[in-house]
């Protein structure tokens, strides 16, 4: 029988229907995955507070970890700790390589990409490390020329750095303990993170001081997670975030974390934006 170009696009489309509906149609989300697997996967990477390799046990520890954990707990599930970076995390999350990044912020373009729960993980924020004698009190004095300034490649702090920044010179780093090295060897003359890794980074290091420059403002951060048809797993992190919060619950892990690594908690602005003072 003769089979005309026309019929056969006809017959291949049928086909491809054939076999791609039963897949949509059974395809669930993250939730029903993790249910079925018993296992959640996170992104992590070398980012003290949040993230922390043991190099002797190479066991990972950290705030984003702690909050995994609980999460994972209340599925009936494993954590499951997947290495990445800052800047893959994204592809990471839209590869299926992981089901969630802890402390990602939800910038726009982010958001175009990937999906975040309403409600926020915690609050922090933007910090400068600097030398014991720097004048710095705000972020414009920070741009002057010839400031070298040290931050950490694909997130929203390089983003910020990048729009607020003039005259001062970006050095980019793969990692924030690559960026805290470069202000110990002076390659940089300052650090900019999350006042939360600052903290750590510092206590380590003893070098320089940790300031917040002017204007202070409240960061949100989140965890970064796949879009899918079916909402059910955002709206499961999202319940979950919102009532951990409430609870200050961020806040007394990472006091927690801080007191692991001999650092007195007190005075040291936590995660929850009400308590500061």
């Amino acid at each position: 029988m003769k089979t005309t170009r026309r019929a056969f696009i006809a017959i291949s489309a049928a086909g491809l229907a054939c076999m791609t509906m039963p897949a949509l149609a059974q395809e669930g989300s993250t939730l029903d995955r993790i249910k079925q697997d018993k296992q959640l996967r996170i992104g992590v990477t070398s980012a003290e507070p949040w993230f922390f390799k043991d190099p002797m046990t190479e066991k990972w520890t950290g705030v984003g970890v702690a909050m995994g954990e609980k999460l994972a707990a209340d599925l009936g599930a494993t954590l499951v700790p997947v290495e990445t970076t800052w800047a893959n995390a994204v592809a990471a999350l839209q590869a299926n390589q992981i089901d969630l990044m802890f402390v990602l912020d939800p910038t726009e373009e982010r958001k175009k990409a990937i999906d975040f729960p309403e409600a926020p993980l915690f609050y922090y924020a933007m910090g400068a490390l600097v030398a014991a004698d720097s004048e710095i009190r705000k972020w414009e004095d920070v741009d002057k020329a010839g400031t070298r300034i040290g931050v950490t490649l694909g997130t929203s702090l390089d983003k910020n750095i990048t729009a607020m920044v003039k005259n001062a010179e970006i050095s980019r780093f793969s990692n924030n303990d690559e960026a805290i090295a470069a202000f110990a060897s002076r390659r940089v003359d300052v650090v900019v993170q999350f006042h939360p890794a600052l903290v750590v980074q510092y206590s380590r290091l003893k070098l320089g001081k940790v300031i917040l420059p002017s204007p202070v403002n409240p960061v949100p951060t989140s965890a970064g997670l796949r879009k899918e048809t079916n909402p059910a797993f955002r709206d499961w992190v999202s319940e979950h975030f919102a009532t951990l919060y409430k609870d200050g619950v961020p806040d007394q892990i990472f006091g927690a974390y801080l007191k692991s690594k001999n650092i007195d908690p007190t005075g040291i602005p936590g995660l929850v934006k009400e308590a500061w003072k």
